[in-house]
């Protein structure tokens, strides 16, 4: 019997299986657009900001966010930026507050407008528990912000409810027609440190194995 051999063979299939323990990308949401077209689009600016929520079942971790936007000024807003931000839904609808979180914010990040279409950030490393949230997408009329975004209305599947701000101090519900294309990618939950660790005794024990069936 090829000893080695056997003890690499059992490596292997065990450093596999720890692999994919430890996570996996998959979509949280994936609307479609109804249309690339600015007709129908509601405004992302300094007073115009819209939000969708959504539920997790489970304890959750956000790898990714993107957004389906267009501007009507792409030559402006090219390299700028806008906001994602993370509420937690507390019955109520999150208040408008760039540094909201006295107002439920959970998370922030930057994203940057590289022309029509997808655009959002990646690596967030965002962990919900089980339960409901409030995406939204921000401006607060810094001179870095792309300021003529507009997000294209009508995408399917919509998620829980829609909500949006405009020239207000809170978000306002609205019909789940003003959804607009929202992506989340996340990344299944790391296996305890327990399991890991009787996944490697068990590697132990089976080279042990292997060792005396050598002899």
């Amino acid at each position: 019997m090829n000893t080695p051999s056997s003890i690499k063979a059992i490596a292997l299939a065990t450093l596999l299986s720890l692999s994919a323990a430890h996570g996996f990308a998959a979509e949280l949401i994936h609307t479609e657009v109804a249309s690339p077209s600015l007709i129908g689009s509601n405004a992302l600016d300094s007073s115009d900001w819209m939000a969708q929520q959504f539920s997790v079942a489970a304890p959750t971790q956000i790898d990714s966010v993107l957004a389906y936007v267009l501007s009507n000024d792409s030559s402006n807003d090219l390299g700028k930026t806008f906001s994602i931000a993370l509420y937690a839904n507390d019955g109520t609808l999150p208040a408008l507050d760039w540094w909201a979180d006295s107002q439920g914010q959970l998370f922030h990040a930057t994203a940057t407008y590289n022309g029509d279409g997808w655009n959002g950030v990646s690596g967030l490393n965002w962990h919900l528990d089980a339960g409901s949230y409030w995406l939204a997408l921000e401006q607060h009329g810094d001179a870095t912000d792309a300021m003529s975004l507009q997000l294209p209305t009508g995408a399917t599947p919509t998620v829980d409810s829609v909500a949006f701000y405009s020239g207000g101090m809170s978000y306002t519900v609205a019909s789940q027609s003003d959804a607009f294309g929202l992506k989340i990618n996340t990344v299944a939950a790391v296996p305890e440190p327990s399991s890991t660790a009787l996944v490697l005794s068990s590697l132990g024990i089976l080279a042990l194995v292997v060792r005396r069936r050598s002899r």
